[in-house]
């Protein structure tokens, strides 16, 4: 199914339907997508447009995700994986010089489940920008594999392209497996890349419980902190609707 958004366009999109899409979206648009389907979908963001595209992912599914953005388009995505044996895949191809795009990304896993997460950004103009964020945090025998790929080609210069994942384990059973990656084929760029990993921080637990609140709850609202800096940018109603999911989820850790 193709959609086309005109030119000029302020709007909001939500895609329920579990359907293949391609969406364009015309210059100077600013558009904002939420997206709880299974669907895969490719976007192409025209000269100067904006996109925000929050996808919440409840359940066992599979999805890919592509984007191409025009010269100073803007494409940010929001990835809310907390759901069992997650596939997901995002990637971005800055053909447009001035092109920008962040990933952000919320991944929680528990029991048995797997979690695949792949983002990648291919820098194919000069003057582009990247930026991904991932925070994860696993329970019981949860495991995950996260690949981060930052692309610069050889002509695309002046380039900036930076990717961060850091995860929490609350289980001494759970599994991370994370390869941030790197390309670069020309000297005139910024990037670097970064990975941590780490248990509930016991100052702040123990900041939380000489304060009244019980261990239970002090790790829910460490956790909930934790991915507060990439929910904080939706909207509160689905803010409150992720931070109930994954309430649930995390039962009596």
């Amino acid at each position: 199914m193709e959609i086309v958004i005109p030119e000029n366009t302020k709007k909001e999109i939500r895609i329920e339907e579990d359907k293949d899409i391609d969406l364009i979206i015309g210059e100077n648009s600013e558009i904002k997508i939420i997206d709880t389907s299974k669907s895969n979908v490719n976007v192409n963001v025209k000269e100067n447009a904006k996109v925000i595209y929050v996808t919440i992912k409840k359940d066992s599914s599979d999805s890919n995700k592509k984007a191409i953005v025009g010269k100073n388009g803007v494409m940010n995505w929001i990835e809310c994986c907390i759901g069992d044996n997650v596939n997901a895949s995002v990637k971005t191809e800055l053909n447009g010089e001035g092109s920008e795009t962040k990933t952000m990304s919320v991944i929680f896993g528990d029991k048995d489940n797997m979690l695949n997460i792949k983002n990648e950004v291919v820098h194919a103009a000069s003057k582009s920008k990247s930026n991904m964020l991932t925070r994860v945090v696993l329970n019981d025998r949860a495991r995950a594999v996260y690949n981060g790929l930052v692309r610069v080609n050889p002509n695309s210069f002046g380039c900036e392209g930076y990717q961060k994942k850091e995860t929490i384990l609350l289980s001494e059973d759970a599994r991370i497996e994370a390869v941030p990656n790197l390309e670069i084929e020309n000297n005139d760029v910024k990037c670097s890349h970064g990975a941590t990993i780490s248990q509930i921080d016991d100052e702040k637990l123990f900041y939380l419980m000489s304060r009244g609140i019980n261990e239970k709850d002090a790790k829910k609202a460490i956790v909930e902190g934790f991915f507060d800096p990439i929910l904080s940018i939706v909207d509160e109603n689905l803010r409150d609707e992720i931070k109930e999911q994954i309430s649930q989820r995390l039962g009596d850790i």
